[in-house]
C-alpha cells in the first residue's frame, strides 16, 4: 500500500538521509583531495610525487565525471543538438568569480572554481615538473618534451573552458603555445587577455597595468613577425604607441623562464622538436572509388589551402574495412548489376570517421596508424551509439554529391552520424526506434495471416471504397471518348505493396516508384519535390532550350546504359597496395586514376575476352565518381600529363631506339594500356571543356582558357601516342581507339571558336563516312557526356544540330520582337498533323538504325555551296526527325516559346493548348528507356522532379481555363483525347502516393523520416501532392466538358455525367481529408458547377452534394438532414459577398423544405444568418428612397372603404418606381421575404408569458418593407407584413392596457399599416395568385387574418379609430359657389355596420378556401350576429318611434346559428390531456340564448338549436319559458366544468347574468350573481382573476376586467357590502393598467360609492350652505376647534363621522384621478351635519376660558379679541367665505402669520377701528372636516415650550401647534394597521384652534389638478426640517411610546406606499394650491 505524505505536515520521525545530498558530499571530498595536492605543490619538488598522486586521486573523484564537469567541446561531441549550453551549470549551482590560487587565497567553494583551479594548478604542476627533471637529467627527449607539454596545454584549455577570464592563465598559455611554435594559438591567447572591455585593446593599451600591457606589447610584436599587415593598419595598432619594454621587466613578466616569449613564437629546435615523416590514413565516408576519390582529392585540397601540414615524406594510407572483400587477380564475375557488389556498413564507417575525429580536415588524420586496442575502443563505442540503427545503404552505390552533404562539424550530432532526428534524442530515442523496428518487423512477418489482413481490408474500406467508386465512374465516362481512364486501384495498391513488383505497364512502374520514393524518404527526394527554387518549367527558357539544342545540357545517354555501375570492385586490393607502398598524395591520386583508366585494373563482368576493357568503357560511373574523377584530373593536371608525358617520351625513345637497331618495335600491352588511358584523358578534358564553355555555365574565362589549354595539351599528346600506336603497329586500323580518337578530334574542331562550320561539317561528314564504310559500328562511351555514343545517328543528329544551329538561334533569340515568325516557325515542326510526313520520310524517322545512303545526312539551312549532292527530305521534316530523338528540355523549351508567343499576341487558348502539350511530353518521357533504365533513386528523383514543373504547368493552366470560357474551344477532338489521356496516367500515378498515406494514416506502416530534413516534412510533402493532385482532377474535369460538348451524341445526360465525375472526386479526396487545399480551388470549383448543373436527375442528391461543398468550403450547414453531412477535416473561410449573391437561390430552396416555424431551430439558421451577414448593406439609390417615402406614407394613410372592396376584385396598387435587378439583387431573389418571414415566426412561435422585446417583429418589419422597396407586386410579402403589424399590435395591447387608456397614436398606425398591407395582399393576391393547394392555404390564412383585424378594429378597445378621420388628416377644398377654402373630410370612414359586414366576405371566402378551419366559421357567426343585432334593434327603435321597420338586408338568426354549428362541427378531434376548444359551444349557447330573450325563438325551438353542442346532452331539457334558464345554467355549467383551468371566464359571468338580468330587483338575485362573479373571478382580497384564453382577441381581456368590475360594483352597491366596496377600490385604483378605460370606470365608481355613503350617513345634498352661510369666522372657529377635539377622541362615535372619514379616505385615494368637486361637496355636506348634530352640544374647551383671560389686555393685537358686533355683513356664497381672501392677510391661526407675526402686519395705528367680520371659508371647511376624521394622539406629560424663531413682541402671545403625519406616512413609517402622529405644544397661552389650523394643512389631502381654486388647500409654510428642528430647541422628545393609536377606516392604503411616496401629502398639496398665498403675493 502506498504511503502518502501531506505536504503541510512535518513529520518528526522523517529521516535527514532521504535528502539527496550526494553532489555536495563529493564536492566536499574534491574540494579535501584539492587541498591536499596544492598543500603538497606549494612544499616543491620533494614533494612533487606525492603531489602527482594526490592529482591523480583528484582527477578521479566523481565529481570530474560530470556532465558539467566536461568541457564545452566534449559536450558537443558527446550529446550534440541535445545540449542545452545555458543551463549546464546554473541548474545546480551559481557560479561565482573564479578565485586564483595564490597564497592567501581560500579555498574555493563552488564546483566551477574547484574545475578550473584543478585544472589550471595541475597544468602548472607539470611544467614545474618537467623544469626540475630538466635541471636534474637535461633534456628530454623530443617526443618526450612534447607530449609533455601538450598535455600541460590541454589542462589549460579546460581551465578556460570553466573560467575565461582568468588573464594571468591566458598568458600562461601563450607562452606554452610559443614553447610548442604556434603562432595561432599565442595570438589567440594574447587577444583573450585584451578582451575584457567593449573598447577592446584600445582601451587596454592606455591602462598602466602590467598584465595588459605585456600583453598587447607582445601582440603586436606578434603581429609584425606575422606579416599581417592588414590588422597592423587597423585600429587600435595603428593608433597605438610604440613603447618599449626592458629586456628585465619582459624575463620577469614571462611566466615561465624556460619558454620563449610569446612574441617569439619560431620553430622549435631540432633538438626539441623534430617531426619525422609519418603515414597519413585517409577514411573515406563511404567504401566505394568514389569515396576513396573524394577523400583524395579533400586531402590535397586540405595541404594545398594550409590546414593541414604533413611532416615531409609522409605517406598517404588508406583505412580499409574489416569486413571488405579482398578479390583475387582472376577476372570475377558479379551480378550484372553490380547488386552483390560488398558494401561497408555503418559502423566501419562511423570508426573511420571517429579516428579523424582531431584533424583539422574532416576524414583525414596526422597521426600514426591507431593500434587494434584502440581500434577497438573505438569501435565499441561507435557500437553502442550506432546501436538500433541499420546500415545506410543509398541504392546504385552512388555516393552523396559533395555539395549537397551539409559541412561536417565537431559536434556529433544525430545529422553527422546519419541517424534518424528525433525531438527526444539519447537513449531513449534509439531504444523507441529499436521499439518500432521490432514491432514493425512483427507485424509485416505477421501480415499474411487471414485476421490481419482482414483488419487491414477493414481499416481501408473507406478509402478503397472512394477509391473504387471513383474509379467506376470516370473510367466509365472517359471510355466514351476513348480515353483510358484510371484502371483499376486495387491492383495498383496491390502492386505498390509488393517491393519486388515489376509492372508491365510503364506508367504502373511510375507509379510504384511514387510508392517507393515516399516510403525510402530519400533527402533527394524531398528536395527534388519541396525545392523553394522557382520552377523554369524543367528549364523550358530560351537558354535552356539553346543549351540542350547545342549540346551545352548534359546527356541522358551514360544513364540509360546498361553496363554494370562502378562501386568497389577490387578497392580493398588497391588500398592494401597503397598501405604497402610508400606514397605521396600525388602519387595516391595518379594509382587511383590508374586503375580506373587502365584496361585490365577492373574485373569485367562479360567474360575473359572484356578483362582489358577499362572501367570508362566497361563500367558505368555514378554522377559522384564522375564528379571526383574530373576534380582530381583537373587539380593533378600538372603531375599526371608530367608522367604522361615521361611515358609518351619514354615509348618513343624506345622506338627510336629500336629503329635505329633496324627493327620493328612492339608496343607492350603496358605501353598500349598507357596509349589508351592518354587518349581517355583526352576525351575527359573535352568533355570538361565542352560543358564549361556555354556562356551560362557559370565558370569563369580564366578557368575556361586554363582548361582549353589543357585541352589542347591532352589533344596533342594523344595525338602522339595515337601515332606512336599505328607506327608500331601498322595492321591495327581503324580500331575502336582509333575512331574514339578521331571522333574526340572531330568534335575538338566543334567546341573551338576559331574553327569555321563549313570546316567543322565537312569533318563530320568524312567521319561519318568512315563509320559507313565500316559498317556503322556503335560505340558506347557511357561515361563521357560529349560523345556517349559513337555511331552514325549520333553524326546525323551533330550535323542536323549544326544545320538547325541558326533555325534555333532564331527562335530562341532574345531580340526577337516578331511572335507571328516564331509561330510559323514552331507550329509547323511542334504540331506535325498540320503538314503530313510522307511515308517513305516516316518510315526513315522511326528506323534510325536502317537508315543508307545519302538520304539521312541532312544538312538543313546550310550554304549552298556546301550542300552535298543528295537528296534530303524538306526543312521542317528534318527538324521533326530531330525532334523526336532530341532531350526533353529541348522539346519543352520550343513549347514554351511557341506559348510565349502566343501570349504576345494575346491567344489564350493556343497557350493552353502549349501547355498541354508540354504536360504530355513530360508524362511522355516516363514511358521512354531513358526513364525506365534508371536505377531506382535516380528515377524517384526524376519522377518528383517532372511532378513538380507539371505541378507549375497546372497552376498556369487552371487560371486560363476558369477565366476565359473559350479557352478549350481551339483544341481539336484528338488533342482533348491525348490530353486527357495524360492527365488520368498523371493521377494514375499520383494515386499511388495516397494508397501509401492511407497506410500511414492508420498506423499500419510509419511515417518517412526524411533524413536531413526538418520533422514535418513528410507532411509538407503530401500537402504539395495533394494539391497537385487536385489541379490535375481540376484539369480533367475541364477538358472532360470541352469532350462532352464536342461529341454530344455520347452523353444524352451531360449534366448527370458532369455532376456524378465531380461528386465522386470529391468525396474520393474529401475522405482523406485534403479536398480544402491548393487554396480551395476544388472547392470552388465544385460550388460553381454545381449550381449551375440546375438539372441534374437526382436533385435530392444533387442538393446533398451542394451542401457538403459548401459546408467544406465555408462552414455552411444547409444539409435537409443533418446526418448527410461529412467531416473531412477542411478549413472553411470567409464568405465573401459575390459568393453570398450566388447562395442565395440555392439556401431559399433548403429553406423551403423546412417548416418555417422550425426553420429557427435548424443549422440552417445560422448559415442563413452568416450569408445574410455577407451580403452586407445594400446601396440606396433615388429610386428606392422613393419607393420608400411611397410606402411609409401608405401605410399611415386613413382607410378609404372603397379600397376595401376594391381589393376584392383585385383592384389596387401602388405607383412606384422602377428598380432593375443589379440593384437589388438580393431583393430580387426574394431574400429580404425569407429573412423577414423567419424573424416573424420566430416571434410568433415564442411562448411569450410575459412582455419582452420585439426586435424580431421591427426586423421583420425593416425586411419586408425593403422587399416592397424592390416590388410591390407580391401578395406574400404584404401578408406578412402585415402580420407583422398586427404582431406589433398585439404585443402592445396584451399585456396592459396603458396605450389603450392613453389613446396611443402606435396603436392607431398598426392598425391602419395592417388593414393597408391586407388590402395590398388581397389586390395582389387576386390578380396573380395561383391555384395550387399550398396557395390556397396562405390565401385563406390571409383572408382569416384579414377578417380578424377588421372585427377587432370595430370593437372594443380600438373602436372603429383607425377607421376615423383625425383633424389633421382632413384636406382643404373650395367651393363651387362661393370660392371660398375649407377644410372636411377626404371621404366617409367606414361605418361599423359595414366593417362587420366586409368581415363576414372575408371569412366567407376564407371559408371556400380552407373549409375545415372551425375559427371561420366561428367569426363568421359573430360578425353575423353582430349584424343581426344592428337589424333586429333598429327594428324594434323603429316600432317604438311608430315607424315602419325597413327591411333587414343582413342575415337572419337561422345563418347566425348553422355559422356556430359549422364551427362546432370543424372542432379537431380532442387529444388526451388537450384542453377542448369552447368558444363555439358558448357561443352557440350565447345566441340562442340571447335569441330566447329577443323573443326571436321559444325555448323547444332553443333547445333544439343547441342540440349540436355536446355540452347539451344529457340535460334534461326544460318544461316552459321560465324553466329556459335552469337548462340554460344546466348548459353553462357544463362548459364551466369542461374549462378545468377556468381560462374561459365569459362562461362564468354569462351565468351570472343569466341568474341577474330577469330580475335585477332583486336582492336575493344579486346575491346569487356576487356568488357566481365571487367563486372564480373576484377573490376575497377583491382581486380580479380573468386570465386570457388562447383564442381571445388581444386586447379584448382589459374590456372583460372593466365590464366585469362594473357589474360586481352594481351587485356590491345593491348587496349593501361596503367593505368589499372599499377593498375594490383599493384594487381598481391601484390597477391603472388592468382595465380599459380606467379613469372612466374610476369616475363610474366613484360616482356610485359616493351615492352610497350620501345615502347611507343620509347626508342632504348643499346642507354645507345651509349651515354655515349665517356663521361668522369666530364663533366658526370655536365650535370647530371643540368639535375637532370630541371627534378626535376616543369614545367618539357616530355614523356622520363614519361617513366622513370614509370620504376622506376617498379623496386620498383619489389623489387627483377624479375631480374631487363631489367628494369635497360629500366632505362639506357631511362636515355640516356633524357640525349641526354634535357640535350643539359639546362643552367649551378647559383651555379656552384661562386664554381669554391672558389675552383681555390684549384684545387689539389679534382678530380673536375683536367683539362681534351682530351678523355677518356678507354671505356665505360671498368671495370671503369661498376663497378666504378676507383673512389670508391678518388671520393668526396661518402658519406664515403664527411664526412671523409682525411681517404681515403694517404700522398699527393709533386708534383702532371697527373690522368687518369674516365668513367660514369652504377651504377652512375641508381643513376642519379632515381635521375630525384624524384621531388624537394623547401626550402622557407636558411639553415644554418651543422657542419661536421669528422675532416676538410683548403683544404677540405663543400659541400653540399640534403637527400630525399624514396617514399615507405614518403607515410608511409606523407598522402596518397603527397609524401614529406627534404634537407640538406650547404653554397653554393661546388658542387651540391653531393647532388644528397647521394639523390640518399637513393631512389635508391633495385635490385633483382639475379643481377650481376654490376647492384647493392651503400650503404650510413651514417644511419638515423645520419643524424638526424647532422640536429639538425646545427639547421634545418622539412621543410615540406614550401615544394612544387608532386604526384608521382604510389601514392599508398608505401601508402599501413605497418610500419614495412618504411626502405625498405634502406634494400634493403643493400641486393642489390653486391661489397663493400672501407672501407668493
Amino acid at each position: 500500500m502506498s504511503n502518502f505524505k501531506a505536504l503541510n505536515v512535518e513529520s518528526d520521525n522523517e529521516s535527514e538521509d532521504e535528502i539527496d545530498n550526494t553532489k555536495e558530499i563529493q564536492i566536499e571530498d574534491a574540494l579535501k583531495l584539492y587541498q591536499t595536492a596544492l598543500k603538497y605543490h606549494a612544499e616543491g619538488p620533494e614533494s612533487f610525487p606525492k603531489a602527482a598522486d594526490a592529482y591523480r586521486a583528484l582527477f578521479d573523484s566523481d565529481i570530474f565525471k560530470y556532465q558539467e564537469s566536461l568541457s564545452e567541446y566534449k559536450r558537443h561531441e558527446l550529446f550534440g543538438d541535445t545540449l542545452v549550453f545555458d543551463s549546464i551549470l546554473q541548474d545546480d549551482f551559481d557560479a561565482g568569480p573564479v578565485q586564483l590560487a595564490g597564497g592567501n587565497d581560500v579555498a574555493p567553494n563552488t564546483l566551477p572554481q574547484i574545475l578550473h583551479l584543478s585544472h589550471k594548478n595541475h597544468g602548472q604542476f607539470m611544467l614545474e615538473t618537467m623544469q626540475h627533471w630538466m635541471q636534474e637529467h637535461g633534456a628530454p627527449t623530443p617526443q618526450e618534451g612534447t607530449d609533455h607539454i601538450f598535455k600541460a596545454l590541454g589542462y589549460f584549455s579546460e581551465a578556460l573552458d570553466k573560467e575565461d577570464s582568468d588573464l594571468d592563465l591566458w598568458i600562461r598559455t601563450a607562452s606554452v603555445a610559443a614553447l610548442l611554435g604556434s603562432k595561432r594559438i599565442t595570438r589567440f591567447c594574447l587577444e583573450a587577455v585584451l578582451d575584457g572591455d567593449d573598447e577592446l585593446v584600445d582601451s587596454i593599451l592606455r591602462l598602466p597595468g602590467l598584465e595588459e600591457g605585456f600583453a598587447g606589447q607582445q601582440l603586436r610584436e606578434l603581429v609584425e613577425k606575422m606579416e599581417d599587415s592588414l590588422s597592423l593598419t587597423q585600429a587600435p595598432f595603428a593608433t597605438m604607441r610604440r613603447k618599449k619594454l626592458s629586456e628585465t621587466l619582459k624575463k620577469r613578466l614571462n611566466p615561465y623562464p624556460f619558454a620563449p616569449l610569446p612574441s617569439n613564437v619560431s620553430k622549435p629546435p631540432t633538438s626539441t622538436l623534430v617531426r619525422s615523416p609519418e603515414r597519413v590514413y585517409l577514411s573515406p565516408t563511404k567504401w566505394d572509388w568514389a569515396g576513396v576519390g573524394e577523400v583524395i582529392l579533400h586531402h590535397f585540397m586540405a595541404e594545398q589551402g594550409g590546414f593541414i601540414e604533413p611532416a615531409a615524406g609522409s605517406s598517404i594510407g588508406i583505412t580499409v574495412p574489416p569486413d571488405s572483400i579482398v578479390e583475387d587477380d582472376s577476372p570475377a564475375t558479379t551480378h550484372e548489376n553490380g547488386e552483390d557488389l560488398p558494401t561497408v556498413s555503418r559502423n566501419e564507417q562511423a570508426k573511420s570517421a571517429s579516428e579523424t575525429e582531431e584533424g583539422a580536415v574532416a576524414n583525414t588524420t596526422e597521426a600514426n596508424q591507431p593500434s587494434a586496442s584502440d581500434e577497438n575502443k573505438v569501435q565499441d563505442v561507435v557500437m553502442e551509439d550506432n546501436d538500433g540503427v541499420p546500415p545506410k545503404n543509398d541504392e546504385g552505390g552512388s555516393a552523396t554529391p559533395r555539395d549537397s552533404v551539409p559541412p561536417q562539424s565537431r559536434k556529433r550530432s544525430t545529422d553527422s552520424a546519419g541517424l534518424p532526428d528525433t525531438a527526444d534524442g539519447g537513449r531513449v530515442r534509439r531504444k523507441r526506434i529499436r521499439t518500432r523496428d521490432s514491432v514493425t518487423e512483427g507485424t509485416i512477418a505477421d501480415s499474411t495471416g487471414p485476421d490481419l489482413a482482414k483488419q487491414l481490408e477493414d481499416k481501408l474500406y473507406s478509402y478503397n471504397h472512394a477509391d473504387s467508386c471513383l474509379s467506376e465512374i470516370v473510367n466509365d465516362t472517359l471510355e466514351k471518348l476513348g480515353v483510358p481512364g484510371l484502371g483499376s486501384p486495387q491492383e495498383l495498391r496491390n502492386l505498390a505493396s509488393q517491393a519486388d513488383a515489376t509492372p508491365d505497364n510503364s506508367i504502373d512502374r511510375a507509379a510504384c516508384d511514387m510508392f517507393m520514393a515516399i516510403q525510402s524518404g530519400s533527402q533527394k527526394t524531398a528536395a527534388a519535390w519541396l525545392s523553394s527554387e522557382a520552377v523554369d518549367l524543367g528549364g523550358m527558357t530560351r537558354e535552356a532550350g539553346l543549351n540542350a539544342f547545342l549540346g551545352h545540357a548534359k546527356s541522358g545517354i551514360s544513364q540509360t546504359s546498361i553496363k554494370p555501375l562502378l562501386v568497389s570492385e577490387r578497392l580493398t586490393r588497391f588500398a592494401q597496395d597503397v598501405n604497402s607502398e610508400w606514397l605521396s598524395i600525388k602519387e595516391v591520386a595518379l594509382a587511383w586514376l590508374e586503375i580506373l583508366l587502365l584496361p585490365g585494373s577492373l574485373p569485367s563482368t562479360k567474360g575473359v575476352q572484356h578483362f582489358k576493357d577499362p572501367s570508362y568503357m566497361h563500367y558505368r560511373w555514378a554522377e559522384d565518381l564522375k564528379r571526383h574523377l574530373v576534380q582530381i584530373i583537373v587539380n593533378f593536371d600538372d603531375y599526371i600529363y608530367e608522367r604522361a608525358l615521361d611515358r609518351v617520351a619514354e615509348m618513343n625513345n624506345k622506338v627510336l631506339e629500336t629503329r635505329a637497331r633496324g627493327q620493328d618495335h612492339q608496343l607492350t600491352e603496358r605501353d598500349q594500356s598507357y596509349v589508351e588511358m592518354t587518349e581517355t584523358l583526352f576525351e575527359l578534358h573535352l568533355d570538361i571543356y565542352s560543358l564549361i564553355k556555354h556562356p551560362h555555365s557559370g565558370v569563369d574565362v580564366v578557368t575556361q582558357t586554363l582548361q582549353s589549354d589543357r585541352l589542347e595539351r591532352w589533344a596533342a599528346l594523344a595525338r602522339d601516342a595515337m601515332q606512336l600506336r599505328s607506327a608500331c603497329n601498322p595492321d591495327i586500323g581503324l580500331d575502336d581507339l582509333a575512331l574514339r580518337h578521331i571522333w574526340a578530334s572531330v568534335f575538338q574542331l566543334s567546341v573551338n571558336d576559331q574553327t569555321q562550320p563549313e570546316h567543322v561539317i565537312r569533318a563530320m561528314e568524312e567521319l561519318k563516312m568512315i563509320f559507313q564504310t565500316m559498317d556503322g559500328p556503335i560505340i558506347e562511351v557511357q561515361n563521357n557526356a560529349v560523345m556517349p555514343e559513337l555511331s552514325v545517328a549520333a553524326i546525323d543528329r551533330e550535323l542536323a544540330r549544326i544545320s538547325m544551329k541558326d533555325f534555333f538561334l532564331r527562335v530562341f533569340d532574345q531580340d526577337e520582337k516578331d511572335p507571328v515568325a516564331v509561330i510559323e516557325s514552331l507550329e509547323p515542326i511542334l504540331e506535325p498533323s498540320e503538314e503530313p510526313m510522307p511515308e517513305a520520310n516516316r518510315a526513315t524517322s522511326n528506323n534510325e538504325e536502317e537508315q543508307e545512303g545519302p538520304q539521312t545526312t541532312s544538312t538543313i539551312e546550310t550554304p549552298p555551296e556546301l550542300q552535298m549532292d543528295i537528296q534530303r527530305p524538306s526543312p521542317h521534316q528534318e527538324m521533326r526527325k530531330f525532334l523526336d530523338t532530341a532531350a526533353i528540355h529541348l522539346r519543352l523549351s520550343l513549347w514554351q516559346r511557341l506559348r510565349e508567343a502566343y501570349e504576345a499576341i494575346e491567344y489564350p487558348t493556343k497557350v493552353l493548348s502549349c501547355y498541354l502539350r508540354s504536360i504530355e511530353t513530360l508524362i511522355d518521357e516516363f514511358k521512354s528507356t531513358a526513364y525506365t533504365e534508371l536505377t531506382a533513386q535516380e528515377r524517384h528523383v526524376k519522377l518528383l522532379g517532372r511532378l513538380r514543373i507539371i505541378d507549375e504547368i497546372l497552376v498556369k493552366i487552371l487560371p486560363i481555363a476558369r477565366s476565359e470560357k473559350t479557352a478549350l474551344d481551339c483544341l481539336s477532338y484528338e488533342h482533348v483525347q491525348s490530353s486527357m489521356t495524360a492527365i488520368s496516367e498523371l493521377l494514375r500515378i499520383m494515386s499511388a502516393a495516397n494508397f501509401f498515406e492511407d497506410l500511414v494514416r492508420i498506423h499500419h506502416s510509419p511515417a518517412p523520416r526524411f533524413e536531413g530534413s526538418p520533422n514535418g516534412t513528410f507532411l509538407m510533402f503530401t500537402a504539395r501532392l495533394h494539391d497537385m493532385q487536385l489541379r490535375a482532377w481540376m484539369l480533367q474535369y475541364y477538358l472532360l466538358k470541352e469532350g462532352i460538348s464536342q461529341t454530344p451524341e455520347q452523353f444524352p445526360t451531360p449534366s448527370d455525367d458532369l455532376f456524378e465525375f465531380i461528386r465522386h472526386i470529391h468525396y474520393a479526396t474529401g475522405v482523406r481529408g485534403f479536398c480544402h487545399l491548393a487554396g480551395r480551388v476544388f472547392l470552388r470549383l465544385a460550388k460553381d458547377e454545381i449550381l449551375r448543373l440546375d438539372d441534374v436527375g437526382d436533385s435530392q442528391t444533387r442538393d446533398t452534394e451542394l451542401a457538403q461543398v459548401l459546408y467544406d468550403l465555408y462552414g455552411l450547414k444547409t444539409f435537409e438532414q443533418p446526418l448527410d453531412c461529412h467531416e473531412f477535416s477542411s478549413i472553411s473561410e470567409v464568405l465573401d459577398k459575390k459568393t453570398a449573391h450566388q447562395l442565395l437561390p440555392f439556401i431559399m430552396s433548403q429553406a423551403r423544405k423546412f417548416n418555417i416555424k422550425d426553420l429557427p431551430k435548424t443549422d440552417l439558421k445560422a448559415t442563413i444568418d452568416k450569408v445574410h451577414g455577407a451580403l452586407g448593406r445594400s446601396k440606396s439609390n433615388e429610386d428606392i428612397s422613393l419607393n420608400r417615402k411611397v410606402l411609409t406614407t401608405y401605410f399611415k394613410s386613413p382607410i378609404n372603404p372603397i379600397s376595401l372592396f376594391d381589393c376584392l376584385k383585385g383592384v389596387g396598387a401602388l405607383s412606384t418606381k422602377h428598380i432593375p435587378v443589379q440593384a437589388a439583387l438580393a431583393a430580387s431573389k426574394g431574400w429580404h421575404f425569407l429573412m423577414g418571414n423567419i424573424a416573424l415566426n420566430k416571434f410568433r412561435a415564442q411562448k411569450r408569458l410575459t412582455q419582452g422585446p420585439t426586435e424580431d417583429l421591427n426586423f421583420a418589419q425593416a425586411f419586408f418593407l425593403q422587399d416592397l422597396e424592390y416590388s410591390v407586386d407580391c401578395w406574400e410579402t404584404w401578408y406578412r407584413l402585415a402580420q407583422a403589424n398586427d404582431s406589433q399590435l398585439e404585443e402592445s395591447v396584451s399585456w396592459n392596457a396603458d396605450k389603450i387608456n392613453n389613446n396611443s397614436v402606435e396603436l392607431i398606425h398598426f392598425q391602419r399599416a395592417a388593414i393597408h398591407c391586407y388590402v395590398m395582399a388581397v389586390a395582389s393576391a387576386v390578380r396573380t395568385a395561383d391555384a395550387s393547394h399550398s396557395t390556397m392555404m396562405k390565401l385563406s390564412a390571409m383572408y382569416t387574418d384579414f377578417g380578424n383585424r377588421i372585427y377587432a378594429s370595430s370593437r372594443e378597445p380600438f373602436s372603429m379609430a383607425a377607421f376615423n378621420i383625425r383633424d389633421n388628416e382632413q384636406k382643404f377644398y373650395s367651393g363651387s359657389m362661393t370660392m371660398a377654402v375649407y377644410q372636411n373630410i377626404p371621404f366617409s370612414p367606414l361605418p361599423v355596420y359595414t366593417a362587420w359586414k366586409f368581415a363576414s366576405v372575408l371569412f366567407k371566402r376564407a371559408i371556400k378556401s380552407n373549409p375545415d378551419r372551425w375559427w371561420n366559421y366561428y367569426m363568421l357567426a359573430k360578425c353575423q350576429w353582430k349584424m343581426y343585432c344592428a337589424n333586429d334593434n333598429a327594428a324594434r327603435e323603429a316600432s317604438r318611434s311608430g315607424e315602419i321597420p325597413q327591411l333587414a338586408q343582413g342575415p337572419n338568426w337561422e345563418q347566425v346559428v348553422d355559422a356556430a354549428a359549422a364551427a362546432i362541427d370543424m372542432l379537431p378531434e380532442r387529444k388526451e390531456r388537450q384542453q377542448p376548444v369552447l368558444e363555439p359551444h358558448y357561443k352557440l349557447v350565447s345566441i340562442v340564448h340571447k335569441l330566447f330573450l329577443r323573443g326571436a325563438i321559444s325555448y323547444e325551438k332553443a333547445q333544439e338549436l343547441l342540440q349540436p353542442t355536446s355540452f347539451s346532452q344529457n340535460i334534461e331539457a326544460p318544461e316552459n319559458a321560465d324553466d329556459w334558464e335552469r337548462y340554460v345554467l344546466a348548459v353553462l355549467k357544463a362548459l364551466r366544468a369542461a374549462d378545468k383551468q377556468s381560462w374561459h371566464h365569459r362562461i362564468i359571468v354569462r351565468s351570472a347574468h343569466v341568474i341577474y338580468d330577469d330580475s335585477k330587483d332583486d336582492q336575493m338575485v344579486a346575491f346569487g350573481a356576487k356568488m357566481e362573479l365571487t367563486d372564480r373571478i373576484f377573490t376575497k382580497t377583491m382581486t380580479v382573476q380573468v386570465w386570457k384564453p388562447e383564442n381571445e382577441r388581444p386586447g379584448r381581456h382589459f374590456v372583460y376586467t372593466s365590464r366585469y368590475t362594473r357589474f360586481f360594483v352594481t351587485l356590491l352597491i345593491q348587496c349593501g357590502d361596503k367593505t368589499n366596496l372599499e377593498a375594490l377600490a383599493k384594487r381598481v385604483r391601484r390597477k391603472t393598467t388592468d382595465f380599459f378605460e380606467h379613469t372612466k370606470l374610476w369616475q363610474d365608481f366613484c360616482l356610485i360609492y359616493l351615492k352610497f355613503l350620501r345615502r347611507a350617513g343620509k347626508v342632504p345634498e348643499g346642507h354645507e350652505d345651509a349651515v354655515f352661510k349665517s356663521i361668522n369666522n369666530d364663533e366658526f372657529q370655536l365650535r370647530a376647534a371643540r368639535l375637532e377635539a370630541w371627534c378626535q377622541g376616543p369614545t367618539s362615535q357616530s355614523p356622520t363621522l363614519d361617513v366622513l372619514r370614509d370620504v376622506v379616505e376617498l379623496k386620498r385615494l383619489n389623489n387627483g384621478l377624479m375631480k374631487a368637486l363631489l367628494i369635497d361637496d360629500l366632505i362639506g355636506d357631511t362636515y355640516a351635519l356633524l357640525y349641526e348634530t354634535a357640535g350643539q352640544g359639546i362643552e367649551p374647551l378647559p383651555t379656552e376660558q384661562p386664554q381669554q383671560l391672558q389675552q383681555h389686555p390684549q384684545l387689539g393685537a389679534g382678530p380673536l379679541s375683536q367683539p362681534v358686533h351682530g351678523p355677518p355683513q356678507f354671505s356665505a356664497a360671498g368671495p370671503s367665505q369661498i376663497d378666504g381672501a378676507a383673512d389670508m392677510t391678518n388671520n393668526p391661526n396661518l402658519p406664515f402669520s403664527i411664526y412671523h407675526p409682525t411681517q404681515l402686519q403694517g404700522p398699527q395705528p393709533e386708534s383702532t377701528s371697527r373690522p368687518r367680520a369674516k365668513a367660514v371659508g369652504r377651504r377652512e371647511l375641508q381643513r376642519r372636516a379632515e381635521a375630525c376624521t384624524v384621531k388624537a394622539v394623547v401626550p402622557v406629560q407636558a411639553p415644554t415650550t418651543m422657542p419661536i424663531r421669528s422675532p416676538t413682541t410683548a403683544s404677540q402671545p405663543l400659541p400653540t401647534i399640534a403637527a400630525r403625519t399624514s396617514p399615507e406616512k405614518q403607515m410608511t413609517e409606523a407598522p402596518p394597521a397603527v397609524a401614529s402622529s406627534e404634537q407640538l405644544q406650547v404653554p397653554p397661552s393661546g388658542t387651540a384652534t391653531a393647532a388644528a389650523s397647521v394639523t390640518n394643512v399637513e393631512s389635508s389631502a391633495p385635490a385633483s389638478v382639475h379643481d377650481d381654486a376654490d376647492d384647493e388647500s392651503e400650503l404650510s409654510e413651514l417644511d419638515e426640517s423645520e419643524v424638526q428642528e424647532m422640536r429639538e430647541e425646545a427639547g421634545l422628545h418622539d412621543p410615540d411610546e406614550h401615544t394612544i393609536h387608532v386604526k384608521p377606516l382604510f389601514p392599508n392604503v398608505g401601508a402599501n406606499k413605497k418610500e419614495k411616496e412618504k411626502d405625498v401629502d405634502t406634494s400634493a398639496a403643493a400641486s393642489n394650491a390653486g391661489t397663493p398665498t400672501a407672501e407668493e403675493k
